[in-house]
């Protein structure tokens, strides 16, 4: 199913590590994980974790440096362990901006194609705007952890996703990538605490399908299509402390 996310940002980090391989293959294969800065539709700032292999490893690692702009092409993987999602690259661009000129409504978008796979959940976030989760399952190939936490913001398309949409349904969603740092206590010790990252899904449009085979003869414009704005976030008000999901 379609599992598509491109994203531009600045490079803050990077890191190599080395996948240890079967005997039979030749030598190791090195893995390139790199942190980018990118702007969002909402006006706020993310960190994505994006990880590479192969030839496109060894391509970024020597082509890529510190605080250059980069455009990324992929799509999305799971953490193994932890609830962060990683942008596994296909292709790169270096761009020669800055990051202050990078347009927030276009330098993170996705889209997927899945299944609905639990019920609408309502709750205040914490910025006071009232939040609809839910979680989406998108298979891939290779991919053992295809589910998505999804989250849909602003009262009116809240209440049009309540309405025309429910568990089970086929989607196609758009929207925006968005990873929250956060402290949690560490459960062998109250005074001691860890730093987790917990990403979502911002959804910004949906077109309901029929079933999860698509057929090319009938035009999008028989189905069911939900739009919303993006709720900016207001920075003058005091930032409370992540609740859990």
């Amino acid at each position: 199913m379609l599992n598509k996310i491109k994203i531009v940002g600045k490079i803050l980090s990077v890191e190599v590590k080395v996948k240890e391989v079967k005997e039979e293959e030749e030598k190791n294969e090195s893995i390139f994980y790199f942190s980018l800065l990118v702007p969002s539709p909402s006006g706020s700032l993310t960190i994505l974790r994006c990880v590479a292999q192969g030839e496109t490893a060894k391509k970024i690692e020597k082509e890529i440096k510190q605080d250059e702009i980069l455009e990324v092409k992929g799509y999305l993987r799971n953490e193994r362990l932890g609830r962060q999602v990683l942008i596994k690259v296909v292709e790169f661009t270096k761009l020669d901006t800055t990051l202050d000129k990078v347009d927030e409504n276009s330098s993170n978008q996705l889209r997927l194609l899945g299944k609905i796979v639990t019920d609408f959940k309502v709750r205040e976030s914490e910025e006071e705007l009232e939040v609809l989760s839910f979680r989406i399952v998108v298979p891939r190939e290779g991919n053992n952890l295809p589910f998505f936490f999804c989250r849909v913001q602003g009262i009116k398309l809240i209440n049009e996703v309540s309405s025309k949409l429910k568990r089970n349904d086929i989607v196609l969603l758009e929207g925006f990538l968005q990873t929250k740092k956060i402290m949690e206590e560490r459960k062998s010790s109250e005074s001691e605490k860890k730093i987790s990252r917990i990403s979502s899904i911002i959804c910004q449009k949906f077109v309901l399908l029929d079933s999860d085979s698509v057929s090319i003869f009938n035009p999008l414009d028989q189905f069911t299509h939900i739009v919303g704005k993006v709720e900016k976030i207001d920075f003058s008000k005091p930032k409370e402390k992540e609740r859990e999901e």
